[in-house]
């Protein structure tokens, strides 16, 4: 068993899992009561939330020290590049350059990590090399160590949403005809194109199951906790409520759809031959009733729910709850 385990700190709620991927020995969820990223959070909420924190792992028995944690995507700049065959001096210069255009932040006040995803074995003229490339303001990943050092943890590893959602479903993936990940949280979803080995291609849409939930509250007049409710029992349900649910979920649903296609029309493009051949639905909204059948509809290729507690031993309480751990599986894998 690895000796740290995975903590998705999200902005509605906190995941840990301590599992050898056959097996789950240390699992919780519990509220963060803020409902937003720990970048946005006071001193004073930071401090509270790290008490919760503490009671959460004391809770679940957990006694290791060592961590990896995720830095939210709507924290950092996270995405697959491409660049003419160069040297690796060469590269990284190129990629301080982009990340000057594209990154609002000064440069001394950024930490940048990257790794080449493929690069052509035979150079001809026109070749480009794929890299992924990450970048987080230092204040960002400060915050989320100073957190972790409050709780008495050590930090293995921060890292971005991306990886942990393609590594916890990459056994099951192909490369030449890789799964277009569709993470479905509270504050925002992430989409990401990926094979068994190889990263594709990412985007991440600032709206969420939050929004959803208000737009139901604005629209009936409802408490948050009452449209919640609303959205978990009538979804996407069209013979539910005269179908106005459905009406309103509608245009957010038809956002995500619509970069989607971007992303497949973009994969397409650039690797003739190869298709993207499913959909992996995750995230708090892949529960969202009639979600599935709908995406499959619009986007004309196989939906299914992903779960990385299928092939794994868990308590019977938290075996319905996959998808929800799907980001603090892949941090503990």
């Amino acid at each position: 068993m690895p000796a740290y385990f995975g903590l998705d700190i999200g902005s509605t709620s906190v995941k840990l899992i301590h599992t050898d991927g056959k097996r789950v020995k240390f699992v919780a969820i519990g509220r963060n009561q803020f409902g937003k990223s720990i970048s946005a959070m006071s001193n004073a909420e930071k401090i509270a939330l790290t008490d919760s924190l503490k009671v959460l792992i004391n809770e679940a028995g957990l006694r290791e020290k060592k961590v990896v944690a995720s830095i939210p995507e709507s924290s950092v700049f996270s995405r697959v590049l491409k660049f003419p065959v160069m040297s690796s001096p060469e590269l990284a210069t190129a990629i301080r350059w982009e990340l000057d255009q594209s990154v609002p932040f000064p440069p001394n006040e950024v930490e940048t990590s990257w790794v080449v995803l493929e690069k052509p074995d035979r150079f001809e003229g026109n070749e480009k090399i794929s890299v992924y490339v990450v970048a987080v303001p230092s204040r960002i990943s400060e915050s989320y160590v100073q957190i972790l050092d409050l709780i008495g943890l050590e930090p293995v590893r921060l890292e971005n949403e991306i990886p942990a959602l393609s590594r916890v479903f990459a056994e099951g993936l192909s490369d030449t005809n890789p799964a277009l990940i569709v993470d479905l949280g509270a504050a925002g979803t992430n989409l990401v194109i990926t094979g068994k080995t190889k990263l594709f291609g990412n985007f991440y849409i600032p709206v969420g199951g939050s929004a959803m939930t208000k737009m139901i509250a604005d629209a009936f007049g409802l408490a948050l906790d009452q449209a919640e409710n609303y959205k978990r029992t009538y979804g996407l349900a069209k013979d539910q409520l005269d179908g106005k649910i459905v009406t309103l979920l509608k245009p957010i649903i038809d956002n995500v759809i619509g970069e989607i296609r971007k992303l497949i029309i973009a994969f397409k493009d650039e690797h003739s031959g190869s298709v993207v051949n499913k959909l992996i639905l995750t995230g708090g909204g892949a529960y969202l009733i009639g979600l599935a059948p709908y995406l499959s509809e619009a986007v004309g290729v196989e939906v299914v729910v992903g779960d990385p507690f299928a092939d794994m031993l868990i308590e019977a309480k938290y075996k319905a709850l996959g998808p929800v751990f799907a980001i603090a599986c892949g941090l503990a894998m």
